[in-house]
This record gives C-alpha cells, sequence and structure tokens, in this order.
C-alpha cells in the first residue's frame, strides 16, 4: 500500500457528504480493469484520496500542496489513472478528460452526487440581489479559510475584501457565502455598481429585514434602525463594489460630497454590539477600516494577492499550448485572473494557443484591463500620479528620496509618505525590502500602463 506522507486516509473526507464514494470507489474499480495493462486489484488508497480531493472542489495544484506534493507529478498521475477510468465508467472517448473539473460534472451527470445533498447550506432567508453567478473558481483555499474563521468562528462585525481591479474581490466573496450561507438567519447581497445614496441603501435593507416600507428616516436613524435588526436577527450583509462611493482625486479611502454617512454606517457596524457582519469589497481600503482593524479586533481586512500556480487553471481551461512557459506568462500579469483571462483568450484567437509565438512577440497585452486600469489610474490625487509616474519610469524599486526629486512640484517629506500609504491602501504600489531601507515598485503590468499614459 503506498504511503501518504503526512497525510491520512481522512483527508478530503468531506467528499463523502455529497458523494455516493462506496459506489463511486467499486464501479470505478471495475473500470479500472478494462483500461489497466495489467490485472489490478481495485482503487489504490492514493487514487481513492485523490478522488475525493477532486470531488471537494480541489484541483491538482491544490490537492498537491495538502499532501506535500509535486503539483506536476499530481497532474501526471491524475492523467495516467483517474481521469481515464472516469472515462471508461461514463462512456466517453479515450483521453478527452482533460480538465479536472469535467471529473465533476461527468459523474454527476452519471448519478453518484447523492441528490439530498444541496451545494449550498439554504439560510432561512438569502437575496442575492445583482450577485454574480461565479462558474468559474480558482485557487483562493487559505483566503476562503481566513475569512471563515473571521466572519462564523470570531464572529467579526466587518470584514473588507481589497485589492486591486481584476484581482477577484467579488468571486472570492461569492464563493465564501455560499459556504457559510447557512450560519445566517439572513443573507443579502447589493452591489453598488453606481454611488447609491445610503438613504435608499437603508430603506431596501430595512424594507427586507424590519419589513417597513417608505420610512422617511435621516441616515443615523436608519443606521440606528438597521442595528437593531442586526442585534435580533444573524445577519450577513455583502456591500460590493464599495469604492464606487469614495471620492476621486483625493487620497484613499476619502467619500464623495454628500456620501460621507457610509462612513457611519461602517463606524457604527463595527463599534456597536451585534451577532452580523458586513462584508464589502473594495479597490481601496476605507479609512474607517484602516483606523479600527486589529487581528484582536472585530474588524479585519484582507488584501488579494495574484493566484500563484493556481492561475495555471486559467491557461488550462483556455487550451494553451507550451505548458513549460506557463510560468513566464503568469509572472508579468502578476497572477491577476482577468489579465490572464484577456491575455489567454487573445492567445487562442491570435496563436491558436501557442504561448511560445505570443512570448516571441516581447509585448504585454492589456486589451479590455486597460479600461479598469484607468478607471483606478483617474482615481489618484495628483501626487499619488506623480509617484506612479517616478516608479514606473525608473522600472525598478525606488526609495523616497529618490521619488521626491522626480515629483515635479513642491512636496513635504510627510506628504510624499502619506500618498504612498493612501497607494498602498489601493494595491496599486508594492514594497520592497533592500537591506534596512524600504524601496517601492510596481506591477509590470501597472508599469506597462503608465508608460503608455506618459507616452500618449
Amino acid at each position: 500500500m503506498a504511503h501518504l506522507p503526512h497525510q491520512s486516509a481522512e483527508d478530503f473526507a468531506a467528499a463523502a457528504n455529497d458523494w455516493n464514494l462506496e459506489q463511486l470507489y467499486a464501479d470505478l474499480a471495475l473500470a479500472k480493469k478494462t483500461v489497466a495493462s495489467r490485472p489490478t486489484r481495485g482503487l489504490t488508497e492514493v487514487e481513492k484520496l485523490h478522488l475525493r480531493g477532486l470531488l471537494c472542489g480541489y484541483g491538482p495544484v491544490e490537492i498537491a500542496q495538502k499532501l506535500y506534493k509535486n503539483p506536476r507529478g499530481v497532474e501526471a498521475d491524475l492523467s495516467k489513472t483517474l481521469y481515464r477510468y472516469v472515462e471508461a465508467l461514463t462512456n466517453q472517448p479515450f483521453k478527452t478528460l482533460k480538465n479536472w473539473r469535467d471529473v465533476i460534472d461527468w459523474l454527476a451527470a452519471a448519478g453518484y452526487r447523492q441528490q439530498q445533498v444541496k451545494d449550498v447550506p439554504m439560510s432561512n432567508h438569502q437575496d442575492w440581489g445583482e450577485a454574480p453567478d461565479v462558474l468559474n473558481f480558482y485557487g483562493r483555499t487559505e483566503e476562503l479559510t481566513r475569512l471563515k474563521q473571521w466572519i462564523v468562528k470570531e464572529q467579526c462585525r466587518l470584514v473588507a475584501v481589497l485589492g486591486m481591479a481584476g484581482i477577484g474581490k467579488t468571486a472570492l466573496s461569492v464563493q465564501v457565502v455560499k459556504q457559510i450561507a447557512g450560519d445566517f438567519e439572513w443573507v443579502i447581497w447589493r452591489s453598488l455598481p453606481h454611488a447609491l445614496p445610503v438613504q435608499e441603501l437603508l430603506a431596501n435593507l430595512l424594507a427586507i429585514l424590519a419589513e417597513q416600507q417608505d420610512l422617511d428616516l435621516s441616515a443615523t436613524q436608519g443606521i440606528s434602525k438597521l442595528l437593531d435588526c442586526l442585534r435580533h436577527r444573524r445577519c450577513l450583509l455583502i456591500l460590493d463594489n464599495w469604492e464606487t462611493v469614495l471620492d476621486t482625486g483625493q487620497l484613499a479611502g476619502n467619500y464623495q460630497a454628500g456620501y460621507e454617512d457610509y462612513g457611519e454606517l461602517l463606524q457604527r457596524v463595527a463599534q456597536s454590539q451585534h451577532q452580523s457582519c458586513l462584508l464589502l469589497t473594495s479597490w481601496e481600503k476605507p479609512r474607517e477600516v484602516a483606523a479600527m482593524e486589529g487581528s484582536a479586533r472585530p474588524v479585519r481586512s484582507l488584501k488579494l494577492e495574484g493566484l500563484g500556480e493556481a492561475a495555471q487553471e486559467i491557461l488550462r481551461e483556455k487550451g494553451l499550448c507550451e505548458e513549460h512557459l506557463w510560468d513566464e506568462l503568469i509572472k508579468p500579469y502578476s497572477g491577476n485572473p482577468l489579465a490572464l483571462n484577456i491575455v489567454a483568450t487573445a492567445i487562442q484567437e491570435v496563436f491558436d494557443g501557442s504561448v511560445a509565438e505570443f512570448l516571441s512577440q516581447n509585448t504585454l497585452l492589456l486589451g479590455d484591463f486597460n479600461y479598469l486600469l484607468s478607471q483606478q489610474f483617474e482615481r489618484l490625487s495628483e501626487l499619488e500620479k506623480e509617484i506612479m509616474y517616478g516608479v514606473a519610469i525608473a522600472q525598478r524599486p525606488v526609495g523616497i528620496s529618490e521619488l521626491k526629486e522626480t515629483i515635479r512640484f513642491s512636496v513635504l517629506q510627510s506628504e510624499l509618505i502619506t500618498a504612498l500609504e493612501s497607494l498602498r491602501r489601493r494595491s496599486l504600489i508594492e514594497k520592497v525590502k533592500q537591506g534596512h531601507q524600504t524601496l517601492f515598485t510596481l506591477q509590470p503590468v501597472v508599469i506597462r500602463y503608465i508608460i503608455r499614459q506618459a507616452k500618449s
């Protein structure tokens, strides 16, 4: 029997909640005999473990991470074993299963998913508003675990998911809410694609939670009434695209004129006693979150980075070639899911999926991602734009003293530090340590955008 390093046979046991595992093991063992080149005795413990991992929704990279294995080795093993058994069991042509998600889809269609088990634990009431239907979700296991810990176990009152455009804030939020919805009496999702006056938002929420229509309340009164609801019912409120109520041309976290009451909403939700949680997504960190968050406080923020190895799943789904070059493609886009989807689509359409041919062009393709970067860039103050230009033109990490010399107008050292802090809250600038000195740099795709802007 194969040894499973650092793991027990009970890993991925949650698959048994949704799937008829014993029947699957038996039927796949029979399918194995039809494709194996030598006599077999059924599924090995490793094959069962990998199967459970797939049925739990983990891709080969995530399974490898959990089992302390080489991702390429796990992928190769699946291609030689389980993928072929599933094809035989579901009467699919040989070697047509190339995406691990097909295992779930094909086995579900074959009737192995237990019908009485729901994909999403239902709470008493759910109103998803304009939440997107997230069809593909990659990686983010650690982020999901952390958010569930904060929201469910530690019962944080205010949680912010932050990051630059396209990084996957909304997709992650949809995924975590689906997983924890059953822990709440009410789940309400509201998107803010355009700045919605806070009185309108409060009226909408109170019409649901307090079952009162046409309330003529001030913002302060409405927040008080909402807090009463959050005390008496365990609610999960999600506000997507918080940045739409924040001001442009100012430092990060400041509200548009007439929208300052959103700040009162956050402050009172964070500081008042209740049993609920407000989860928000934003390009930039609200100043109330920055002021009140802490590891021992009921306010937390999670800044999303790129996908890492899980980004390869995007390229695999797009059918790109030359897998050995994928990391070279992913790196300049810093694992941004939206940017990689855009460039992978272009590679498929223009170069028939050849990553090598695209890389030979020696260019960074922005495509539709250019529009989102322009939206973020136009939100910056003049000093923040000067800093971004200075770092982009240097094309290397630079320190504060050098940055100050590139700015075309007089600026105090304290103003420069405050602007750098603001850019950090927008997830647009990154810190690196060089000895005892702190330097600042930008992602390659952001550098490319800014240099283009400077030339235009």
